[in-house]
């Protein structure tokens, strides 16, 4: 028989860790991170675990044998400050992570986890996950590449002695985003991981939606985020509808469009790209957003993901950034001790920021005396590939400094200022003591977002101190409530399972036999 253990995901949207064992084998459905949970405790940026035990304290993780990294070993410490390592490191007990997608609350503890442990997932969240690596360092999500198994789609593999899955695409407001058909010796379990029908990829859905109606299955694992969620009700029914929406608030305005959106929705830029070439403005995306779209697809032997706006569709806004007071450039300027503000191109860029300027970076290297040590210091990074197998992206794709970004406020009307966090955005182009003249078109779930940084409260401040006219366009990333009720009505399971949401109850009403997890309890199957 098999047996379910909810270590998240239970009357809360997120933290989906869900332990399926059949026989001998153990996976993991999963493993997120829970921010109402990490939300009672710890507020970014000034409170933060730093480490497993911090999360421990907190009870938000699962206290199994052979999961995670250095367990089985301990620290020990003498007066003097000396320290030494004791105790014997645990055998691996878990035989994989099945991953749905790479949003946070889904990954977010991939970084405790042992690298032996092998992860499943598509193609596109292994890149994805890489990327989100490059951009943010997070000891807690940072997983191995050399972890992962990528699956195509309705491939079957056999992880263990008792259990094989096989993977779907679905559409979610993320790449990559998969729903498994897991089998047991005697059951056939559908996850549906964060899923919906109004994007993009329907068919995709659609498709799983069809071949799983096939399977007569037992147990149907799904998601129910918008059944309790009124904070959606500004959004559109589709991912279409958001576009119409926009190319009419850009068309009506005549001023500077800034549209604010998830780091994580790259649909979300094939949208406003569209939007841009339906209004005849120019895109300007941040130096985050450029970088998951010109690096999702490049060095891969086929496309991960189609579609995506190019290098010629966009420029690129680079965050302001501070030159360093001990630069050549800085000493060789600056004659007194005052500690001026000057911003900097390209001195002393690093991470994703350092890949995207790798043209610019070389040739000024190559120009002065420094260019060997440069070269050979590049080479002992850990980042050596992906800088000398970069894009060479033209100068003049990128917007930088009060020049650039005076460019933009003098000429509002040629463009669309694409943000995936729009205080920072704000912060650094509303001049002090004056007015943008435009709209700010808001483009994620108000006010909860699963990747959210800051409160709302605080972007509706910054946005009436920038006089900026607040627009909404906007599709949720997860199945409706009808949507939802159709689905099962389609799959027909024996029994529905609902994690990933507030209101467990509302699935009786579609007619379906619910089993309710509890947290940290058994479930037999």
């Amino acid at each position: 028989m098999a047996k379910l253990t909810f270590y998240g995901g239970v009357d809360e949207i997120g933290g989906n860790k869900i332990l399926l064992e059949e026989g001998n084998t153990k996976v993991f459905l999963d493993f997120g991170m829970s921010f109402s949970e990490e939300g009672k405790f710890f507020e970014f940026p000034l409170l933060r675990p730093t480490n497993i035990d911090d999360l421990r304290k907190i009870n938000v993780l699962p206290e199994l044998e052979g999961l995670y990294k250095n367990a089985g070993l301990k620290v020990r410490y003498l007066p003097n400050g000396d320290f030494f390592v004791e105790g014997t490191p645990e055998d691996r007990k878990i035989d994989a992570i099945i991953l749905s997608h790479g949003h946070l609350d889904h990954t977010g503890y991939l970084g405790l986890v042992r690298p032996d442990i092998p992860i499943y997932s598509s193609a596109a969240t292994k890149k994805f996950l890489k990327l989100r690596s490059d951009i943010n360092k997070n000891w807690a999500a940072e997983s191995s590449q050399e972890s992962f198994n990528t699956v195509e789609v309705d491939e079957v593999r056999q992880i263990g002695k008792d259990l094989t899955i096989r993977r779907f695409d679905v559409d979610h407001s993320i790449v990559g985003a998969s729903a498994y058909l897991i089998c047991t010796k005697n059951k056939k379990i559908a996850y549906t991981g964060d899923f919906r029908f109004h994007g993009y990829r329907q068919k995709e859905t659609e498709y799983f939606q069809n071949e799983i109606a096939k399977e007569n299955i037992d147990v149907l694992i799904t998601e129910g985020t918008r059944l309790s969620r009124k904070d959606e009700e500004k959004a559109f029914n589709t991912e279409e509808q958001v576009f119409e929406a926009a190319c009419e608030f850009t068309k009506k305005e005549k001023g500077l469009v800034i549209y604010d959106a998830s780091p994580a929705d790259i649909d979300r830029v094939k949208t406003l790209s569209r939007v841009a070439k339906e209004t005849g403005r120019e895109l300007v995306l941040d130096d985050k957003k450029a970088y998951f779209v010109l690096y999702l697809n490049h060095n891969e032997q086929k496309n991960i993901v189609e579609n995506l706006p190019s290098i010629d569709d966009f420029k690129i806004y680079l965050s302001r950034e501070k030159l360093k007071k001990t630069s050549k450039k800085f000493s060789e300027k600056i004659f007194s001790e005052d500690n001026l503000f000057v911003e900097n191109f390209i001195e002393g860029r690093g991470g994703h920021q350092k890949i995207l300027l790798a043209k610019q970076i070389t040739e000024s290297k190559k120009s002065s005396d420094d260019y060997d040590k440069f070269a050979a210091t590049i080479k002992k990074s850990q980042n050596r590939e992906d800088f000398f197998k970069a894009i060479k992206i033209p100068t003049e794709k990128f917007i930088w400094g009060p020049l650039g970004r005076q460019e933009i406020l003098s000429n509002p009307g040629k463009y669309i200022l694409y943000t995936s966090n729009g205080p920072l955005t704000l912060l650094q182009f509303t001049p002090a003591g004056k007015k943008i003249e435009g709209s700010y078109i808001y483009g994620k779930a108000e006010p909860f977002n699963e990747e959210m940084e800051f409160s709302f409260d605080i972007l509706e401040n910054w946005i009436k101190l920038a006089g900026l006219n607040m627009k909404y366009a906007h599709t949720s990333g997860h199945a409706s409530a009808d949507d939802l009720k159709k689905f099962i009505q389609a799959v027909k399971p024996k029994f529905v399972i609902p994690v990933h949401t507030e209101n467990a109850a509302m699935f009786e009403k579609f007619g379906a036999k619910v089993l309710r997890p509890e947290l940290k309890k058994i479930l037999d199957v």
